[in-house]
């Protein structure tokens, strides 16, 4: 007697359909800024009086070229064609609305920068060349040669971040250098403590080599700069005892 093998019933599991997108949903995601733009309520009148509008599904891809405004003048036709869409004003008019909302967050973006970029270079010149210096410092550990933790945690990246640094004292560089220092070595196992304690203690006493990886300054140069600094901030001569205590502490380390 043939014997017949029971057949497993598979489950084909249904292939999810694509994520469409309508125009309404478009202008609905526009930033608020770009919705008082005087010339936005053409674009509801548009698409409240066009069914050809309404009845428009975007993919991901058109979605995308549309909200980016990446589609030029002179390529609207083929993407009508392309994508299936109605000649209608609508979409060259909201490019032109999008485009000239980029490009002022474009130009607020280059004035912050530059105003930012100026009110380092005003800051302590040893403060500034050390924050240049921990930028390259991370590249050298960085497998792609980037910075990524100096450009989320240590270059400011608000008008109101710099500002906050014009106000710091020594100490608090100090300390923003040692959480720095921290960081770095959680991130690059290549990183020692010890490498961080040192670069920190070199920055207090001004004699940071502009070397990577990092060396140990010269024995004479930490004295050198250990007898001027302290005359600087020596409380008999009025200066800051907290400073003193950090420049002793940093020479000891240095020179043991």
């Amino acid at each position: 007697m043939r014997r017949y093998r029971p057949v497993r019933s598979r489950r084909r599991g249904r292939r999810r359909s694509a994520r469409t997108y309508t125009l309404t949903e478009l202008l609905q995601r526009q930033p608020k800024t770009l919705q008082k733009n005087a010339e936005y309520p053409l674009l509801l009148i548009y698409l409240r009086n066009a069914a050809e509008l309404q009845r428009v599904r975007l993919g991901r891809g058109p979605f995308r070229l549309l909200d980016d405004a990446r589609i030029e003048a002179h390529n609207l036709t083929h993407f009508y064609r392309t994508y299936r869409l109605p000649q209608h004003p609508f979409f060259p008019h909201f490019l032109r609305i999008k485009r000239g909302y980029l490009a002022q967050r474009e130009r607020i973006r280059q004035t912050r920068n530059r105003y930012i970029l100026e009110q380092m270079r005003a800051l302590p010149v040893p403060v500034v060349g050390f924050i240049r210096y921990l930028g390259y410092l991370e590249n050298h550990y960085n497998a792609a040669a980037a910075h990524p933790l100096w450009d989320q945690h240590l270059y400011p990246s608000s008008k109101k971040q710099v500002q906050q640094y014009h106000g710091y004292s020594l100490t608090e560089w100090i300390e923003v250098f040692h959480g720095h220092m921290r960081r770095l070595e959680q991130r690059y196992r290549a990183f020692k403590a010890v490498t961080g304690e040192r670069l920190v203690a070199s920055f207090i006493l001004e004699c940071v080599a502009p070397e990577y990886p990092p060396r140990r300054p010269d024995p004479a140069l930490v004295k050198r700069r250990y007898r001027e600094l302290s005359l600087r901030y020596h409380p008999d001569h009025g200066g800051d005892a907290a400073v003193f205590r950090e420049l002793k502490r940093a020479r000891d380390l240095l020179v043991q």
